[in-house]
């Protein structure tokens, strides 16, 4: 961690050149001291919530840790046709317990502690900045203070046991820096239990002051923060909470200055819709996240495995879970990259999306507030919701659930689960979602823990098994060589 702490003041220089670049004027930020910028005005702090650096996340492995995925013989090759992007995410694929090197410097953890320093910052600062009203200001802190709750919500789900509330007091968690300090290099790892009592209190506090209209994709609203704290409470097991403000979230959306929303993939599939031309290269045309009407929230990272690798796929089983007319098919290849030879056993490689918003999506929400409902005993209320999300999928006639579970309070959440894997399949959500079932008495019998590795025939080659201790990150090498008292995960 110290070895991130050092890179923060380059980070925060970034930051600024960012800015300029976006049209400030030379005088918004004085050189002080020893050519540091400094944020004095308001307008600073609005700024700073405008870089790109801050809507970029990079490292994702769980796209590849999940249990939707399976691989060929050949994902060991490090290509574009066949094989995986980098080493880590073959040994995140194997669920090996140290997934980087030794000699790497960036994981996870590296862009979401530079972000929290970023928003401590402005949280801290901002209320006695120069000129602006105290609405504006108020605002700006709100928006921080959604974003910290946000990054640390990510960090609770890589580093962190998956929330139990028996156990959530002493399980370990990640360091909670609250403040902007670039001295510190003592860092304590705070339990599950106070990083998720720290997002949730940012989150009530802020959601008052967030801008009452979604009119950026970069920028936190209220819609993305009740979207956030209602996840966050889907996370914890409280699906009381949660219903109430996943319905506000979605009703929010009505306000919205900019596009924000579901597609109906009937219309983007047609001529000149937003999924179309279709390359027969890289798929469907849904490569630019800031176009895109369902990221309320963008916070990006590159995913090839979306988009041209073929060392990730979806697994036979995975495959089976679509019907033939889904529309979110067409996301999906059965050829690799410049190949005419069809994958063994049905299995399809993603195409069609450059990256993927870990952020919060549109298409979530709609999804936990369904399982909400279904969970909670409204099974009318949540088949109703389900329904009418799927009829943005595919052809009226294959929307509906089916009668014997549209009754079941069980089949029908599975059937909810099931239609999150068909919505998120190579996107990496899957991967948070095993790990909140893991935890649940009822449904952690649908969590996968086989990865399979098929040959050219469509035999198994070679499997590898979940263990329960890699639903949790270890903290990389370099990490724990800058920082040897930090407590490593088993």
């Amino acid at each position: 961690m110290l070895h991130i702490i050092k890179n923060i003041i380059k980070f925060i220089s970034i930051l600024f050149i960012g800015m300029a670049w976006s049209g400030c004027k030379k005088d918004f930020l004085d050189i002080n001291p020893k050519g540091q910028l400094i944020a004095q005005k308001t307008g600073d702090y609005d700024l700073l919530l405008n870089s790109p650096t801050l809507t970029l996340t990079q490292s994702a492995s769980q796209t590849v840790m999940s249990d939707e995925v399976a691989t060929t013989t050949s994902f060991n090759l490090i290509g574009a046709t066949d094989g995986v992007a980098v080493l880590s995410d073959q040994k995140a694929f194997m669920w090996a317990d140290d997934i980087y090197q030794p000699g790497d410097n960036s994981s996870e953890l590296t862009f979401l502690v530079k972000q929290i320093y970023t928003f401590n910052k402005i949280i801290n600062e901002v209320m006695t900045s120069d000129g602006g009203s105290d609405g504006q200001k108020k605002s700006i802190q709100a928006e921080a203070l959604a974003g910290r709750a946000w990054a640390n919500f990510m960090l609770a789900n890589y580093y962190g046991k998956p929330y139990n509330s028996a156990s959530s007091a002493t399980d370990l968690g990640f360091p909670l820096p609250t403040t902007a300090d670039v001295t510190q290099t003592k860092f304590t790892r705070a339990t599950v239990q106070a990083m998720y009592n720290l997002i949730l209190s940012d989150l009530i506090q802020a959601i008052p002051n967030l801008p009452s209209k979604v009119s950026s994709r970069v920028r936190m609203s209220k819609a993305a923060g009740e979207g956030l704290l209602g996840k966050v409470y889907v996370f914890m097991g409280q699906f009381d909470k949660a219903l109430p403000l996943l319905t506000a979230s979605i009703d929010d959306l009505a306000g919205a200055t900019i596009p924000a929303g579901l597609y109906n993939f009937s219309d983007a599939f047609a001529p000149g819709g937003a999924f179309m031309p279709i390359s027969p290269v890289i798929g469907p045309s849904r490569t630019v996240p800031q176009n895109d009407k369902e990221s309320l929230f963008l916070r990006y990272t590159p995913n090839y495995y979306t988009y041209i690798y073929g060392g990730v796929l979806l697994s036979p089983q995975t495959v089976s879970l679509f019907k033939a007319n889904d529309l979110r098919r067409q996301f999906y290849t059965a050829f690799s990259l410049g190949t005419a030879t069809a994958y063994p056993k049905g299995m399809l490689r993603a195409w069609g999306r450059l990256y993927v918003n870990e952020g919060i999506n549109v298409s979530d929400i709609y999804l936990l507030k369904a399982e909400c409902k279904s969970r909670l005993g409204d099974l009318n209320g949540a088949v109703s919701d389900i329904q009418s999300f799927r009829l943005n999928r595919m052809p009226a006639a294959d929307a509906p659930v089916p009668s014997a579970m549209a009754t079941d309070e069980i089949a029908l959440t599975k059937f909810i689960l099931e239609e999150r894997i068909r919505e998120f399949a190579v996107l990496g959500s899957r991967w948070f979602d095993m790990r909140r079932l893991s935890v649940d008495p009822v449904y952690k019998s649908t969590v996968g823990n086989t990865h399979a590795v098929y040959d050219s025939n469509g035999n198994v080659a070679t499997t590898y098994t979940l263990k329960p201790e890699r639903l949790i990150f270890r903290f990389p090498q370099y990490i724990m060589a800058a920082n040897p008292d930090l407590t490593q995960n088993p």
